[in-house]
């Protein structure tokens, strides 16, 4: 004898085994997830630029902010406990943090001067090995427990008018980004300090 499901049972076992397929769709660990993040080298630097200098090209102060903070280092105190001494970790935040703040002033004024109102793109290449320098560094710099791995960019920022400006950048790759530490010949934990007296 053939029994005939009622039709709400039909729709009942349908929808349970729907139910179970989308979990199990949901749950599973091989779809493949969204990724953020730029490529370590000079054209993932680039690219990283790209929309700070569109918010900029617009005058939008808020997107500037937004897309000013991929060059802070996320999680600050903590990367900078594996590098240095526990005690110099909060000065190190701070100094990291007024670092990008002023660089980030320094970008929109010098392309205010330069080219205002043009859009600028980011040129990125590894600084040249020979680059000699007469300034030390400040003697009392914070002294990393380990080697920290900066790397130098030389960044040119040109307009679409053709005016241009370069920076000699220091960074650091820290999760998929590079992370701003200073312009110059040393990051900004070594630095000399322009304003100390001169003996």
């Amino acid at each position: 004898m053939i029994r005939v499901l009622q039709p709400t049972r039909i729709l009942l076992a349908f929808f349970l085994f729907f139910t179970i397929w989308l979990a199990h769709v949901v749950a599973s660990p091989g779809l493949p997830s969204p990724k953020q993040g730029y490529s370590h080298d000079a054209k993932g630097l680039e690219k990283q630029y790209e929309p700070f200098l569109k918010a900029l090209a617009k005058r939008d102060a808020a997107s500037m902010n937004d897309a000013y903070k991929v060059f802070f280092i996320p999680e600050q105190d903590k990367w900078f406990a594996s590098y240095f001494r526990k005690e110099d970790v909060e000065q190190l935040g701070w100094d990291q943090e007024a670092e990008n703040e002023n660089e980030k002033k320094s970008l929109i004024t010098i392309t205010n001067l330069v080219g205002r109102g043009t859009r600028f793109h980011a040129h990125c290449k590894p600084a040249s090995g020979d680059r000699q320098t007469k300034l030390a560094p400040r003697s009392d710099a914070f002294v990393p427990l380990q080697p920290v791995p900066v790397e130098q960019f030389e960044v040119e920022f040109v307009a679409d008018n053709g005016k241009r400006f370069s920076i000699l950048g220091n960074f650091v790759y820290v999760d998929e980004a590079f992370r701003f530490v200073g312009k110059g010949a040393y990051p900004f934990w070594s630095m000399p300090d322009a304003t100390a007296p001169k003996h």
